[in-house]
């Protein structure tokens, strides 16, 4: 949200050159959602691989899809024909860029656009990219990443009778990060010219732009998620002989390699820093102990945000784009005081909305998952309790 709301309200005029890059950084936070789930989805099939056991393909796109899809097609609808604050086509050549965005805002007329959105299928065609919400171009890739997931599994497994199953996972990871790498090295080679230019070959209706918010180019940041997943179960087997303190220093300087990558690949090396960190918050329950990090987001505040952090995902850009229209009446606000008003509206009004379709539509549907492995990794990672319980715990899901 703090990444979206620089980019398109805060003017260049008010704050320095340097801080907008530093607020442009929170957009990440979509690197961090594909880390993440990369992390948690690998997870419950290197268990059953590890168990021996098969797993439940049909059960586990019906959570998926009870995960993402009815809070997603709410929202959509509210925002499409209710607010009318959809991104209606995607950006054309020529245009003003990101400048321009919201000279595209409205209602959706076009049916085959409104089908490819409520399908989750606009990222696939130049006709629809960048269509609807505007941030669920990723929800598309991440769609995408559920159905290749059990694939890479099946490959894993199978490598797994020549290799083991440890190094066989640890080969797939690494095949998703280089297939990413490549693919988005190769595709951003591609984007040059001014920075309108620039904007419409990365985000417009081209397929170039398509290429780039592909799976292919994104594979990489799921992959160091899946690989993340690895380093936590072999942490949980191996927890006797593993030194803490040893682990803990590995992992800060696994996140210090990743800011310095982001000199080479942004994305990627953001993705190993993320990577790293959630590595540091979980691996320390691993044994029974915790660590302030892992307080800090246990405070109650932080935690409901994370509960309704799906929804907000979905909300906030167009909440921003509300208060663009509505509230400054199609300018941006120009004095600090007046952007930071901006921003606590905005925060504000997210959180709401956020609380009330989580209360609505995405808890009622939460409760229809099936999820005997969640209950089993929430109660290794929060519940409190000895240390030899809690590396019982563990163990038992490594195994």
């Amino acid at each position: 949200m703090i990444g979206h709301f620089n980019l398109h309200l805060v003017p260049d005029h008010v704050l320095s050159p340097a801080l907008h890059r530093v607020l442009n950084a929170a957009g990440q936070g979509l690197t961090l959602f594909f880390v993440l789930s990369g992390f948690l989805l690998f997870g419950p099939f290197l268990t059953a691989a590890a168990r021996r056991a098969p797993f439940n393909i049909p059960q586990y796109f019906t959570n998926r899809i009870l995960r993402i899809y009815p809070a997603y097609v709410v929202i959509f609808i509210v925002v499409t024909f209710g607010l009318g604050l959809a991104y209606t086509h995607p950006a054309l050549l020529g245009g003003a860029g990101v400048e321009g965005t919201a000279d595209i805002l409205g209602r959706i007329s076009d049916p085959g656009i409104i089908a490819a959105n409520l399908l989750l299928a606009h990222t696939l065609t130049p006709w629809t990219i960048k269509t609807g919400l505007g941030v669920s171009w990723s929800l598309t890739t991440e769609v995408c990443f559920y159905l290749v997931l059990p694939l890479l599994a099946f490959g894993t497994v199978h490598l797994s009778r020549r290799m083991g199953l440890q190094r066989a996972a640890i080969a797939v990871s690494f095949g998703m990060i280089v297939l990413g790498l490549a693919c988005r090295t190769t595709g951003l080679a591609q984007v040059h010219g001014d920075p309108a230019a620039q904007f419409y070959l990365q985000w417009g209706g081209n397929w170039l732009a398509v290429y780039l918010r592909s799976i292919l180019c994104q594979a990489d940041l799921f992959g160091v998620g899946m690989l993340a997943a690895i380093v936590f179960h072999t942490t949980a087997t191996l927890v006797d002989s593993i030194s803490p303190r040893s682990l803990q220093i590995g992992l800060w300087c696994a996140m210090a390699a990743g800011l310095i990558l982001t000199r080479l690949d942004r994305d990627f090396g953001f993705a190993v820093f993320f990577a790293a960190l959630m590595l540091i918050v979980t691996a320390a329950t691993i044994d029974g102990r915790t660590n302030r990090l892992a307080a800090v987001l246990e405070w109650g505040p932080i935690r409901w945000l994370g509960t309704i952090s799906y929804s907000f995902y979905l909300w906030h850009l167009p909440v921003i784009w509300g208060l663009f229209r509505w509230y400054w009446q199609g300018r941006r606000p120009d004095t600090f005081e007046d952007i930071a008003l901006s921003f606590v509206l905005a925060l504000a009004i997210t959180a709401a909305l956020s609380t009330a379709t989580y209360l609505a539509i995405e808890r009622p549907a939460l409760k229809l998952k099936s999820k005997p492995f969640e209950r089993k990794l929430r109660a290794a990672l929060f519940r409190h309790g000895t240390a030899s319980s809690a590396a019982a715990k563990h163990r038992s899901i490594a195994d």
